[in-house]
């Protein structure tokens, strides 16, 4: 079993190179040889990889002479991933049955039976003027 991760690596890292290779000839194909050099530099040093991926696409669509669908593939293969969960996605919703609001009345306006109306509750604890000045104290110390 680790051999299939060990080959599925290998196989990324190949199709990771000749997508660099496609994009930079798509480029240089298009806009030369100086805007290919700058796509690399821009995707290996600021981490912007949209410019290879477009170079990519064309690449492979103008160069190599692929259809779109099959530069699109090598270009962004994730997008093979992301199309059918969003299309699953959405007819899941459309699908499901609509959830009906079933909050409780738990935080309705009128108070309940432990709850006074006029008098809210005091939860500040009783020592916490002498919090305070310890606190307080203790800053003074450390700043002198």
């Amino acid at each position: 079993m680790a051999a299939f991760g060990v080959l599925g690596g290998i196989l990324f890292l190949i199709v990771g190179i000749v997508q660099i290779y496609v994009g930079y000839i798509g480029i240089e194909h298009h806009l030369g040889a100086g805007f290919a050099i700058g796509a690399l530099v821009l995707g290996f040093v600021f981490r912007i990889m949209f410019p290879l991926t477009i170079g990519t696409f064309f690449g492979a669509l103008d160069v190599w002479g692929w259809p779109w669908y099959g530069a699109l593939a090598l270009a962004a293969p994730g997008l093979l991933f992301i199309v059918p969960a969003l299309v699953t996605g959405a007819i899941s919703t459309l699908v499901e049955k609509k959830n009906e609001n079933k909050f409780s009345r738990s935080f309705s306006p009128e108070p309940s039976s432990y709850q006074s109306e006029d008098v809210p509750k005091n939860v500040t604890p009783k020592k916490m003027k002498k919090v305070i000045k310890k606190i307080a104290k203790k800053k003074k110390k450390t700043k002198k």
